[in-house]
């Protein structure tokens, strides 16, 4: 099945709105004490995880994080501020990286955000001391080539951290995904060092969707969208959930190249 969806425009459109008051307050509600509090979360990530991610990625002050699919910038910025690692953010949409670059302002961090894509982030051999990804590699649509790129981009013995989904079906109207990313990350030339399942990403997904769903016309108020369309969107993402055997917490190390 080939994905013919311009995930770039659709990303522009996204991010080209003000943050979303209602999502806020529904991902508030679903998340309770694990609600990551200012950052903007454009995915199921949680205060924990976000504090693993810092404990993971192994950075010294001034080392160099990537964050591709940084969207908005929140989760890495946060990340970047707790390790004191210097910060560049790579997203498809320059929209998001606007709001990035706003955000980074904003919060008083130095940091660097520039377009690219999983495939091409644009970024020099061995440049990067970690890499982060928050639940954006499903929409790559090659994994394998995804992950050869970012191990292209780590220095030899550089971690990348990430969170996404094992798949046990093709969802409608998504990229080309895989059961297991194992075998790719080992192929592109890492040692997976934890490969853990994010169990309770289903509950948070579950009532995130029913908030979402009784909040659709404050939703399309808030954005001018039909809320049909609105609504018709949330039924269509909460359907390929069904398509997801597990979300992955993931760390991997770059192995020495000979």
């Amino acid at each position: 099945m080939v994905d013919t969806t311009d995930w770039r425009a659709i990303f522009e459109a996204t991010y080209s709105t003000a943050e979303s008051a209602v999502q806020e307050q529904v991902w508030r509600e679903a998340f309770g004490a694990e609600y990551p509090e200012g950052i903007d979360p454009y995915s199921y990530v949680t205060a924990s995880e976000l504090q693993r991610i810092a404990e993971d990625v192994h950075l010294e002050p001034g080392d160099r994080l990537v964050d591709l699919g940084c969207g908005r910038g929140g989760a890495g910025l946060w990340v970047a501020a707790a390790t004191g690692a210097r910060l560049t953010g790579v997203d498809i949409a320059e929209a998001a990286l606007e709001a990035a670059r706003s955000r980074a302002a904003r919060v008083g961090l130095s940091a660097e955000f520039r377009r690219g894509e999983f495939e091409a982030t644009g970024l020099e051999d061995g440049s990067a001391d970690a890499v982060m990804s928050i639940d954006a590699l499903l929409f790559t649509p090659s994994k394998a080539a995804a992950l050869r790129e970012l191990r292209r981009v780590l220095r030899d013995g550089g971690r990348l951290v990430f969170t996404t989904w094992d798949y046990h079906a093709q969802p409608a109207g998504r990229p080309p995904q895989v059961p297991d990313h194992r075998p790719l990350l080992e192929s592109a030339g890492f040692e997976v060092l934890a490969y853990d399942d994010a169990a309770d990403w289903r509950r948070y997904a579950e009532a995130t969707n029913a908030g979402l769903l009784a909040r659709s016309r404050d939703l399309a108020a808030e954005s001018g969208e039909d809320p049909d369309e609105v609504q018709a969107g949330i039924v269509e993402m909460a359907a390929t959930y069904e398509t997801m055997t597990r979300r992955i917490f993931a760390v991997a190390q770059a192995v020495a190249r000979p």
